[in-house]
């Protein structure tokens, strides 16, 4: 679930739009066939870049069980951490369905999306969850 809900801006639009249908999209460097991480800044050159699918599926290098104080005065326990995309670069996210004294390194996950909040605005955002 996310922290907050998640709105969009002219940098963010096209990725929010490929998060809407399901897909997590890369920056391809069309001059090099790079693949590059979706907050890269390509406003220098729009034409170069161009925005290609991801499989959905990577490999968790680095995670932590932050412990967050809720209203009541409980806490809640999340894993978050570092996903090594297949195709490369790495995305900062929560993983789900991961037991919290489970070992996640070099574990398998798949992408899937959530809406970040329930207003009409709110944006679908990716998370990560063991692989089956």
């Amino acid at each position: 679930m996310a922290i907050m809900p998640v709105r969009r801006d002219a940098a963010t639009a096209t990725f929010f739009d490929g998060t809407a249908q399901g897909e997590f999209l890369l920056i391809r460097d069309t001059l090099t066939g790079d693949l590059l991480d979706p907050r890269t800044d390509t406003a220098f050159d729009r034409p170069r870049f161009e925005h290609v699918a991801a499989s959905g599926n990577g490999t968790v290098v680095s995670w932590s069980i932050p412990h967050t104080r809720l209203p009541d005065g409980t806490t809640q326990q999340s894993v978050v951490g570092i996903v090594q995309l297949d195709e490369g670069p790495w995305w900062w996210t929560e993983i789900r369905g991961f037991a919290a004294d489970e070992s996640l390194d070099g574990a398998a996950v798949v992408v899937g999306f959530e809406r970040s909040g329930d207003g009409e605005h709110d944006e679908v955002i990716p998370y990560f969850t063991k692989s089956d």
